[in-house]
């Protein structure tokens, strides 16, 4: 097990572990509320690494960690996020199935069951006797 003290190490070390073995690596983040200590370790059963820190803004890189790691796993290239949110809306769709859908789909499938459309869908109240 290797201790990594400087971050852009580790998150380079990471990120490297994943890509030469995707299927056998696990990343695993520990918070210690006690403490006050995040512990984030990146393994293949054959190598460790391990970093911790008590600092609050190595938080945002353990998200930008998680969302690059994320995009690793989905084969996709990471997204920058947009605080106004106005670019996003004339994008192309993020999953590539999504553009190969036809245009024309078909009607919804209605289900006229009585059964379904009941409401509640839980045990019957027993009369109180009296």
């Amino acid at each position: 097990m290797v201790n990594i003290h400087q971050w852009d190490e580790f998150q380079k070390a990471a990120e490297e572990l994943y890509l030469l073995s995707p299927k056998t690596t696990r990343y695993v983040a520990k918070y210690r509320h006690v403490e006050g200590k995040l512990v984030l370790k990146v393994t293949d059963d054959r190598t460790c690494f391990k970093y911790k820190t008590d600092q609050m803004q190595d938080l945002n890189k353990f998200e930008r960690l998680n969302r690059s790691l994320m995009a690793k796993m989905h084969n996709r290239a990471p997204t920058q996020e947009s605080s106004a949110g106005s670019a996003a809306a004339g994008s192309a769709p993020a999953h590539p199935s999504a553009a190969a859908a036809p245009a024309t789909a078909a009607a919804p499938v209605t289900i006229s069951s009585p059964v379904i459309q009941q409401s509640g869908g839980g045990k019957a109240k027993k009369n109180k006797r009296r």
